[in-house]
């Protein structure tokens, strides 16, 4: 959470930044709006580590995902898109990275999620993965596979991201699929994709500490 943090409000100017990352330790995240109070009333399992994400969305299992970050700096056109029109090129955008591997998916329906929010709105916060929304990706059977959430500041725009592996067959190949996202992406935000040996050149040291000291904090946990 620290490194994304510092990628969305310390990249160089006119970079994008994209990078996936698995979990030292069980963990659960949840947007930054939801109550502290409500996501422990979830009857969560008590020995998965609770973070508070800089960007929106509901509660998210990281036991079995993959999750990945893309951070857009702001003067580039892409982090200029309007959210819904990007949550849906984003989604496409893994949507053809799943084909190329013959999973066949589709979109949520707008109808179905605004069903689920009625029912959902006067108990605890969403689990992402229980109660798709609007354009997540999902298998034929409505079985969730992807979703994401965003958060947008001067510095530019950050999405963070995560895929159900559960929902994938055993032997899906994730270097094939992460590939195949990257090209999809930079080809629909016009992003052309460059290499680096160590992404590490991109990170603010002093920044990254400054964050990981405030995603730590029982403040930043019970932020509200």
């Amino acid at each position: 959470m620290a490194i994304d943090a510092s990628l969305l409000y310390a990249l160089p100017s006119s970079i994008a930044a994209f990078r996936h990352y698995g979990w030292t330790e069980p963990a659960i995240t949840f947007g930054y709006t939801q109550r502290l109070a409500d996501v422990q009333a979830a009857r969560l399992d008590q020995d998965l580590r609770l973070c508070r994400r800089l960007t929106g969305g509901g509660i998210v299992d990281h036991r079995y995902d993959w999750t990945y970050a893309l951070a857009i700096q702001a003067h580039l056109s892409a982090a200029d898109i309007p959210a819904k029109e990007l949550y849906t090129i984003l989604h496409r955008c893994i949507q053809n990275a799943l084909e190329a591997q013959l999973i066949q998916t589709q979109l949520a329906p707008c109808q179905r999620a605004c069903e689920q929010a009625d029912r959902q709105r006067a108990t605890a916060p969403d689990q992402c993965f229980v109660h798709p929304s609007t354009d997540d990706v999902l298998r034929p059977d409505g079985t969730k596979i992807a979703g994401a959430a965003m958060k947008r500041a001067r510095q530019g725009l950050l999405i963070q991201g995560s895929i159900d592996r559960s929902a994938l067959p055993e032997d899906f190949d994730y270097l094939i699929f992460c590939e195949r996202f990257q090209q999809q992406l930079s080809e629909a935000l016009s992003l052309p994709i460059g290499t680096t040996e160590d992404l590490r050149t991109l990170f603010d040291s002093r920044r990254i500490e400054e964050e990981r000291i405030r995603f730590e904090s029982s403040k930043w946990l019970a932020k509200r």
